[in-house]
């Protein structure tokens, strides 16, 4: 049973991807726009690993979002 990190990582993966496709990015598009690799992009939207807060400011940034979209919380 995953625990409570697990389960905001998958769900967070799940929010990544969902506003990346909304914005009609593919996974390569938004690596180079967020200036992070491609397979730092395919493990946070798998939910493997947490990104630190620099990532999150770059991902929100380059989906043009806060952080309380991209995060989920308010």
């Amino acid at each position: 049973m995953p625990n409570s990190d697990d389960k905001f990582l998958i769900e967070f993966g799940a929010r990544l991807q969902k506003l990346r496709t909304a914005k009609k990015l593919s996974t390569r598009e938004f690596a180079y726009k967020a200036e992070i690799s491609h397979s730092s992009v395919g493990r946070l939207e798998a939910g493997e690993t947490n990104p630190t807060l620099t990532t999150l400011i770059k991902l929100a940034e380059a989906l043009e979002v806060d952080m309380n979209t991209l995060t989920g919380k308010k």
